[in-house]
């Protein structure tokens, strides 16, 4: 038994050996194992800033480079974004916002036999560009205009400085036209465009190939005016639809009697800061004088649109010269389906700016003060800014991102048994208002008027306004939306104890507890910077110009 046991422990020993070294033979034989490709490159991923990608990899034993594709396919290379072979691990690129891409890498062999399959595509999406958002020329409307018409036929057109840009192509109906962007304009984010004919462009902005953001702007004027250009001759001239543009800061007086528009047509400065300014001639006018009306026809007219313009009651543009009586003021039957009034300071009028009268049955649709500056009206005979009180008809009135200061009477005053659609107000500073202390003013009088929308008012800021009988909230009928709305200490919003039926409005608004003066910089002086940086409001109430 002994003898069995000791040749078991023999025999195992030898086996024991034997698979020892065919173990051994056979590890050698798989580390020494030569593949017949390369390892396809391993943690592949892609890092983001903004729209620039960053792609990496790690090295794959015996790859003497790397080629990397970016596809806006998944499935299809064939005309790849990027196609490009690097020795290195990572590749940065800037690529178009807002897109899908997919990327993959291969090795690449001393033997292009022996170069490595493509990897799985990597997808990522690039966020959102648009290097014009943020940059161009303000106005009072909130508006930002990255491509604006800065002088006839011309664009001056901005964005982001200091950014990888190459060129713009502007693209309209009347034509395309790429424009290179030199190294001093890119690190500038400005470039004027000129010899741009009347239209509407879109504008792309590249790098090389890489669309970073798009914008528009409209070229237009079909008459010139510059310094010491006839004014009343051009609005002669023009046929319906023309636009008639103004020189910078130049006065353009229209004469000593009204001139009654028959026909569409917008008169705009090429400033939308150093506006033109239109006044009368003096001599003739008088303190009832209106500068315009409209004449009598039964064909309406489509628009009206004064833009960047300082209209002033002064004739001459001077201040110890007449003061008129009204902007506008209407007695015959006409009708009017757009006035808008955009960016423009009007200020200085006698008795108001907008005043349809006569019961001829006259109809503005839709009277629109867009971002304007108005002030000084009213003191010598307290109309409301937007007034009438006979068969004549405004359908809807608005005022947005407007600042409003020192009037004697109301708003709007819109009286007697009619009907009209809507008023809106949003975003609007108020301050000196319904300073009649001698009768009763609201600030939206719409006394017996049905107003079939309701009237609206958002996100206003209301200051100092009139006397113990000078101001009060609104005579309507109709619905009344108020929100977002704030008014200070010297609002005076209270009803008439003497018969006369007033809703106030300050229930509906929110309180600030100083006075107009604690709120603003210089409100009498119509400087309504905030001097209370505390404000709820910031940012949010008022016209927004002055955040």
């Amino acid at each position: 038994m002994k003898r069995l046991i000791k040749k078991i422990v023999y025999i195992l020993c030898f086996l024991g050996m034997f698979f020892t070294t065919a173990c051994s033979d056979v590890f050698n034989e798989v580390t020494e194992l030569t593949t017949s490709r390369l390892f396809r490159p391993i943690s592949f991923q892609a890092s983001m800033n903004k729209t620039k990608v960053t792609l990496s990899w790690v090295a794959s034993s015996n790859a003497i480079s790397y080629t990397l594709q970016i596809s806006t396919d998944s499935l299809d290379y064939s005309t790849p974004v990027v196609d490009t072979t690097l020795t290195q691990l990572s590749y940065v690129q800037e690529l178009t916002g807002s897109t899908q891409y997919f990327a993959r890498v291969r090795a690449n062999s001393s033997e292009t036999t022996k170069d490595s399959q493509f990897n799985s595509s990597l997808s990522f999406k690039t966020p959102s560009e648009n290097l014009f958002l943020g940059y161009g020329i303000y106005n009072n409307t909130g508006k930002l205009y990255s491509a604006y018409m800065t002088d006839v036929k011309t664009l001056d057109i901005k964005w982001t400085p200091g950014v990888n840009v190459t060129h713009l192509i502007l693209t309209s109906a009347a034509g395309r036209d790429s424009v290179p962007i030199s190294e001093a304009e890119a690190a500038l984010g400005e470039k004027v465009v000129s010899s741009l004919d009347n239209s509407t462009w879109i504008i792309k902005i590249y790098n090389n190939k890489i669309v970073r953001g798009v914008t528009s702007g409209l070229v237009e004027g079909d008459i010139v005016l510059n310094n010491g250009g006839d004014l009343l001759s051009a609005l002669n001239t023009a046929t319906s639809g023309q636009v008639i543009v103004l020189a910078p800061g130049a006065t353009f007086p229209i004469g000593g009697s009204a001139y009654a528009f028959s026909k569409s047509v917008k008169i705009r400065s090429l400033s939308a800061s150093n506006r033109s300014v239109i006044c009368m001639t003096s001599g003739t006018p008088t303190a009832t004088s209106n500068m315009f009306a409209f004449a009598t026809s039964a064909t309406p007219i489509d628009s009206l649109v004064f833009e960047n313009i300082d209209f002033t009651g002064y004739c001459d543009n001077n201040s110890s010269s007449m003061k008129i009586g009204y902007l506008i003021s209407n007695k015959l039957q006409s009708f009017v389906t757009d006035l808008k009034f955009v960016n423009c300071n009007i200020h200085n009028f006698g008795n108001t700016t907008l005043r349809l009268s006569g019961g001829s049955g006259q109809t503005i649709t839709n009277v629109i003060f867009k971002g304007c500056n108005i002030n000084e009206i009213g003191f010598s005979s307290p109309y409301a800014l937007v007034n009438s009180n006979s068969a004549d008809y405004f359908t809807n009135i608005t005022f947005s991102y407007c600042t409003v200061y020192n009037i004697k009477a109301s708003l709007i005053l819109r009286t007697g048994a009619y009907t009209m659609n809507s008023i809106n107000i949003n975003n609007c500073t108020f301050n000196q208002t319904m300073q009649d202390v001698s009768l009763a003013r609201y600030l939206i009088d719409a006394n017996l008027t049905t107003i079939t929308s309701g009237i609206s008012i958002s996100n206003c800021i209301f200051g100092s306004s009139g006397g113990t009988l000078g101001a009060n909230g609104m005579r309507t009928t109709g619905l009344a939306a108020i929100s977002g709305s704030y008014y200070t200490s010297d609002y005076v919003d209270d009803p008439i104890p003497v018969g006369l039926t007033s809703t106030s409005i300050k229930n509906k608004m929110i309180s600030y507890s100083g006075a107009s003066t604690s709120l603003w910089a210089d409100p009498v002086n119509g400087v309504f910077n905030l001097k209370d940086a505390t404000f709820a409001g910031k940012g949010l109430a008022g016209d927004l110009r002055w955040y």
